[in-house]
């Protein structure tokens, strides 16, 4: 009846990486994608990938003469909105060409078993005669059945869309619900200049970093709402900052989701995972090991849940959804709703956070005294605002309720719809990054 335990939607890094761990456990997976071989994830070339992740996600590291490295350094830095104070934080980091990576990873997968099919577009789900999610079709009429789906295709969320099921939000993810990415691939104009480490200015969603070629940098930033808007952010970010000088060499342009998670990843024979599921990372967007977080031991739950040739539940893969939602899910809940009150304030309100150690503080800095004394002391003084003071503390006393909320997800299905109302009236009071824009008009 079917030809495959699972079929995963998306041959990116969230699908491919969870097809090697399928794979690795037994598990008969197809992944299927829109694109040739060939062309899959050309629209970005550079990204950046940790030390840490590769022995996190049992990857052997990447190095000086394997097709996909660049280089790598060891720490970062970010800097204040008046570029008035620096923080240092120690992090080994590897450039590495991301189609070159995710090419690794599928000759990995395919190692250990995976099947891979391009130029297959998704469709439509099938279902069997009890209702049940039992495969998919495809744009050219072709109908392939599996036990579970799984949707791994990016923002568009072609699957996910498709489910039609009180436990699974099919919302689409709009222009509010994520970031552009503008980068500006660059060549420095004084060769004395070298630029191998990334610097970041988080007011401004802004970063210079390393690229592929000698004596270049990637200019880049992130914004809600449109193309357009981000354009706008670069102008900004480029007139407050003094950048190096350079030659423009090209242009790209990404996005990623910037959003909640949906509050369940998985129902009867479907789960979702990766920019389909929002999985990024607040502080910078990145989406590669938050996903990898998910996928990890959810290959050991679906493995499970696929033993004998049972149906893959939602009760059998409920503990999907537990173990990310109390540990990853509920962190990033609440620095999602802290950033929001972050970032809703002047220049000079960032600057005193910088001055001070205050959410932004180099790994090696001692800071003195609680962050409300500091920030008070701050409005005492007439160096930060009373209203970004207001907008932090109401948005770190919302994010602190989400956290605990999100530690209490319920173990079964049960609990869930209960457990939804009340994270839906806190995300609420959260808000999120496109409620403090006001100059999208401009």
């Amino acid at each position: 009846m079917y030809n495959y335990d699972v079929i995963i939607v998306g041959a990116g890094t969230a699908g491919t990486y969870f097809a090697l761990l399928l794979a690795k456990r037994g598990v008969k997976v197809l992944v299927i994608d829109k694109d040739k071989e060939k062309d899959l994830a050309k629209r970005l070339d550079i990204f950046h990938f940790t030390s840490e992740s590769f022995a996190e996600f049992n990857l052997e590291e990447s190095k000086e003469g394997d097709p996909e490295f660049v280089s790598k350094f060891s720490y970062c830095y970010s800097r204040s909105a008046l570029d008035n104070y620096e923080k240092k934080n120690f992090l080994e980091v590897h450039v590495m060409h991301l189609p070159l990576f995710i090419k690794r990873l599928r000759n990995l997968a395919i190692k250990e078993g995976a099947n891979f099919k391009f130029e297959t577009t998704f469709a439509d789900l099938i279902y069997d005669k009890d209702n049940r999610i039992s495969g998919i079709k495809t744009s050219n009429g072709e109908e392939i059945r599996s036990r579970l789906v799984v949707d791994a295709s990016g923002i568009p969320s072609v699957v996910r869309r498709k489910v039609s099921d009180p436990y699974i939000e099919n919302w689409p993810i709009g222009p509010r619900d994520k970031f552009y990415v503008f980068l500006k691939y660059v060549l420095l104009d004084d060769p004395n200049i070298t630029i191998d480490r990334s610097v970041s200015w988080p007011y401004y969603k802004g970063w210079i970093a390393p690229q592929q070629s000698k004596g270049g940098a990637i200019v880049g930033v992130g914004a809600n709402l449109s193309t357009d808007y981000a354009r706008k952010c670069m102008k900004k970010f480029e007139d407050s900052i003094p950048l190096p000088k350079y030659t423009l060499q090209y242009e790209e342009w990404g996005a990623t989701p910037y959003t909640r998670p949906p509050f369940s990843f998985v129902t009867d024979g479907f789960l979702v995972i990766g920019d389909a599921a929002c999985l990024t990372k607040p502080m910078n967007g990145e989406g590669i090991t938050s996903a990898w977080v998910q996928s990890t031991p959810a290959a050991d739950v679906v493995a499970q849940a696929l033993k004998d040739g049972k149906y893959p539940t939602k009760e059998a893969l409920w503990k999907i959804n537990h173990l990310y939602q109390t540990k990853e899910g509920a962190e990033f809940a609440g620095l999602r709703a802290l950033l929001v009150g972050a970032v809703a304030m002047s220049k000079e309100d960032n600057d005193y956070l910088y001055a001070n150690g205050i959410i932004f503080r180099s790994d090696d800095e001692e800071v003195k005294g609680s962050v409300a004394g500091n920030l008070i002391k701050g409005v005492l003084k007439r160096k930060f605002s009373y209203s970004a003071l207001s907008n932090l503390l109401k948005a770190s006393n919302t994010g602190t309720k989400l956290t605990k909320h999100y530690k209490r997800y319920p173990l079964t299905p049960e609990g869930y719809f209960k457990w939804k109302k009340k994270a839906l009236s806190l995300w609420k009071k959260a808000g999120s990054m496109a409620d403090n824009i006001t100059d999208a008009e401009e």
